[in-house]
């Protein structure tokens, strides 16, 4: 008996680590909707859509300016209900506005715990808060954090006298403990860390990028950082990706970070190159774009891997098919930025978007029954018909999550997001 027990245990296990090493992911176009109004000359939030953050239900879209004027109006609108499968149920709130430095000056924003951290005017070197800095608002209200840092902004000289600050990101902390704001500088091979609570600052980490990891050919365009989990950094910096091992709160391995992406045919001095690191049930993505070559690279790079070894994966080019069958246009340009997150699953039945398959889900479908209401159309196909209603059916009573990854993809004139649900297969 113990024998067969034993055979009965070595199968299971034998098949959960086949099904663990054939699993796939899969990038399921769900929307894909034109923010350009929101982003017009002049605009109050900015003229062109730089980055985003997701709360789990709503999304913040930071603008920039790329007027010559010295002083632009830049900010975050707000979108919510983001999920629904309706896109004109979303909500567009201009949330935060202020004057900063134009002249492609670039906006960076992370979410955390109800707090909006925003990074304006970066790549601005006058160290003046009219012009650059990084603040803390509420979410919610879009109301600043007036003694974050003590004086509300935390400015380049803010970051051991730094000329001038290039992005931020959300650092996850050694083997996921003791979470801070991360700023890359220009020029500076440090991650510089803020606490989030008070805007203080906290051990910075050496992380000089080597072209030949041995210290030498080290390069100082820091355009974009993103964190595994356990707290590895993967800097993006001119035309190249670099890897750190994290080794303790506030150390990674030697010291600097090692080139393990080489673009070397690509402009080394543009803006808004950036990275993102995806963890999924089925392994680790990491997401970027390329800029500056003579070739257009109109499309999003994903790579699978891990640590310093990583290989192609897919290509995300904007005219994957929607669930309606309908094909979107082809990304037209190459400035992305990208967020993921979990959150509430309407295609399982989750119409209402709060957190559970239940009556309000059923009735909804019942007074939708036979019409065209893309909130319950829960298959896309243009009819609420007995496919939606089996599918709430036979979820009745889960709380069915999605994994999203968010695509920002900006030009003159045009802003677009573009949402994926990360399948595993």
């Amino acid at each position: 008996m113990a024998m067969k027990r034993m055979t009965v245990v070595l199968v299971v296990a034998l098949a959960g680590a086949l099904m663990s090493a054939s699993a796939q992911v899969s990038f399921r176009h769900l929307k894909s909707v034109d923010l350009s109004s929101y982003f017009p000359t002049g605009g109050q939030q900015g003229e062109l859509a730089s980055d985003v953050a997701f709360d789990g239900a709503n999304l913040y879209i930071a603008g920039m300016s790329t007027a010559n004027s010295l002083a632009e109006p830049v900010g975050v609108l707000k979108i919510s209900n983001v999920l629904s499968l309706d896109v004109n149920a979303w909500g567009y709130t201009q949330l935060i506005t202020l004057t900063q430095a134009g002249q492609s000056r670039c906006s960076y924003v992370v979410y955390r715990d109800g707090f909006l951290y925003l990074g304006t005017g970066l790549g601005d070197s006058s160290n003046q808060a009219a012009n650059t800095g990084i603040r803390k608002y509420d979410a919610q209200t879009g109301t600043q954090v007036s003694d974050w840092n003590g004086t509300g902004v935390v400015l380049p000289s803010d970051l051991s006298n730094s000329s001038r600050a290039e992005c931020i990101e959300i650092d996850p902390g050694y083997q996921g403990s003791g979470a801070s704001l991360a700023v890359l500088a220009r020029g500076r091979g440090i991650i510089f860390r803020r606490s989030f609570a008070d805007g203080s600052a906290l051990p910075n980490i050496l992380s000089i990028p080597s072209r030949d990891c041995q210290g030498g050919q080290t390069t100082t365009g820091m355009r974009d950082i993103t964190f595994s989990p356990e707290g590895d950094a993967y800097l993006r910096v001119d035309n190249s990706i670099f890897y750190a091992p994290r080794t303790a709160g506030n150390t990674v391995q030697d010291g600097r970070a090692c080139r393990i992406f080489d673009f070397s045919g690509d402009n080394a001095f543009q803006v808004l190159i950036n990275i993102h690191y995806l963890r999924t049930s089925a392994g680790n993505y990491l997401l970027y774009n390329r800029r500056g070559t003579s070739t257009p690279l109109n499309k999003i790079f994903v790579a699978t891997g891990s640590g310093a070894t990583w290989q192609d994966y897919a290509e995300l080019t904007g005219d994957e098919p929607l669930p309606n069958g309908s094909t979107p246009n082809l990304f037209s340009g190459n400035i992305f930025n990208f967020t993921s997150g979990f959150g509430p699953d309407p295609s399982q039945g989750d119409v209402n978007l709060d957190g559970i398959v239940d009556d309000a889900d059923l009735l909804a479908i019942l007074f939708a029954f036979g019409s065209s209401d893309a909130a319950v159309d829960v298959n896309s196909d243009g009819t609420v018909d007995d496919a939606d209603l089996l599918t709430v059916l036979f979820n009745f009573g889960s709380s069915p999550q999605a994994q999203y990854l968010f695509v920002l993809h900006s030009t003159i004139g045009t802003d677009r997001l573009d949402i994926y649900r990360v399948d595993v297969n």
